[in-house]
């Protein structure tokens, strides 16, 4: 019998890595409270991405919860080839050349894996390497070599994050290197994919032609980091299916008081259009070391959970830290206590004009109004389910689907609870409501004496589009 409901809302995505890397792990972390497992692209290899969603495909069959895999496609992501020197100083100079994937440098140059690196910064640009820890200036441009003055030096490293003034990058956001990769992860069956430094809503048209040129349609996740990308939230929001706050870059180019109010402003931008977004990156980072979070680090999962964030993601702190399943247990600890206070009150979404975004803000009304014990929905694709949960209830929504994939995609909506149904063939909708009831009742979801809100497609089986309320006494 599947696990009782969570008191949670707010779900957990956890990074995959070296730390979780078997089935016992996985399984840890599904009772420690994941909902969704990230396989990152940026490192690992093609077996051990394949062997870890396996992990968590058996952990969940073990466990009796649906798990959403999401693949986090790297993208246009510049790196620093090999032989730098290990250390540069503060106001040293030190160039920048251009090379191709395992270019070598030397004791006075980096190479950086990005063909054009002359044509395309001036002097005066800045260049951060390794998430904005080290700061260039650019003083000259001589042929081939970039000569920059160190503002903020520190330790080099091979491979490490290049950033540069991200408008005028000419890569685009779906590289070669992610078309092989998303094959990848689409031949493996993943639930979401997310496409990385996302600039511009054409940035996800093209993800979803090349997953449905694939044959595996697949929601897309779209990373918000970088400055363009806020620019024009309000349309790549509308083109996603699913929204990342991705602080890391995002910190990077913006300054750091400027994260906190694009973080607001992508929450914000998601809720009116009716979105799911997550929060991502160094929530709970001390926690890569250390057995418990840093205040601020609570204090800052707490305050995406008052603001409205549907999923909240784990990084370092599952994939390669010392206490992966702890760092997810106190996450989820964090958002419940969060959820549980009187000054938690999560915005919901404006109703569309729509018939389905209508009957799912009237069925949440509903439910309040009667005091319903759960609020139902029965779907094939996830899309009532979706805006039941923007509408913010405060029922539990139990979401039916006879189709796995569907319930793993259900897995990250804030507030719903996946479950299995199947119907026989040709049903009613007097047989929809009484094997509803009957599993509600099977999984003590419900008791004798309660009532539910359902909102389901009329008539019942012929993929009907949702267009019915039932108020239903148990």
């Amino acid at each position: 019998m599947p696990p009782d409901m969570s008191l949670r809302h707010a779900k957990i995505v956890c990074t995959l890595g070296p730390a979780t890397d078997d089935v016992k792990a996985m399984a840890a972390l599904i009772d420690a409270g994941m909902d969704v497992a990230r396989l990152n692209y940026s490192h690992g290899s093609y077996e051990e991405h394949a062997r870890r969603l396996a992990a968590v495909r058996e952990g969940a069959r073990v466990r009796g919860k649906p798990i959403a895999i999401l693949q986090d496609l790297q993208g246009p992501k510049i790196r620093t080839g090999r032989g730098a020197p290990a250390q540069i100083a503060d106001g040293a100079t030190i160039a920048l050349v251009e090379g191709s994937a395992g270019s070598v440098g030397s004791n006075e140059s980096i190479a950086v894996e990005y063909p054009g690196l002359g044509a395309d910064l001036h002097a005066g640009d800045v260049v951060r390497l390794d998430d904005g820890r080290i700061v260039l200036h650019v003083e000259k441009i001589d042929g081939g070599r970039v000569i920059c003055a160190v503002v903020q030096g520190g330790a080099l490293r091979d491979r490490m994050g290049v950033n540069l003034p991200s408008k005028r990058v000419r890569i685009p956001a779906l590289t070669d290197h992610d078309r092989r990769d998303l094959e990848h992860g689409l031949s493996l069956g993943v639930d979401y994919v997310a496409l990385s430094f996302v600039k511009r809503a054409d940035d996800i048209v093209t993800l979803r032609e090349a997953c449905r040129n694939a044959g595996r349609p697949t929601p897309i996740v779209a990373k918000i980091e970088t400055p363009e990308a806020v620019d024009n939230l309000w349309e790549i929001v509308a083109a996603a299916d699913v929204v990342m706050v991705a602080r890391g870059d995002l910190g990077v180019e913006l300054s750091p008081e400027q994260v906190p109010v694009a973080q607001k402003e992508i929450i914000g931008s998601c809720r009116l259009q009716q979105t799911p977004v997550i929060v991502a990156t160094e929530m709970l980072q001390s926690m890569v070391e250390s057995t418990r979070p840093t205040r601020a680090e609570a204090s800052d999962v707490a305050s995406a959970v008052f603001e409205g964030a549907d999923a909240l993601m784990l990084s370092a702190e599952t994939a390669m830290g010392k206490h992966s399943h702890e760092a997810c247990s106190m996450m989820a600890r964090i958002i419940e206590q969060a959820e549980a206070s009187r000054f938690y009150a999560p915005p919901p979404s404006e109703p569309g004009r729509s018939t389905r975004e209508a009957i799912a803000h009237a069925a949440c009304n509903i439910a309040r109004d009667i005091g319903a014990r759960v609020l139902v929905a029965f779907t094939e694709s996830g899309g009532t389910p979706r805006l039941i949960s923007k509408a913010r209830p405060g029922a539990p929504i139990v979401a039916f689907a006879g189709d796995e994939a569907t319930l793993r995609q259900l897995a990250l909506y804030w507030g719903v609870v996946p479950r299995l149904l199947t119907l026989p063939s040709m049903p009613d909708t007097d047989t929809l409501v009484d094997r509803v009831t009957q599993t509600l009742l099977e999984q003590k979801l419900v008791t004798q004496g309660d009532k539910f809100v359902i909102a389901f497609g009329s008539p019942v089986g012929q993929r009907t589009p949702t267009n019915a309320i039932g108020v239903i006494s148990v």
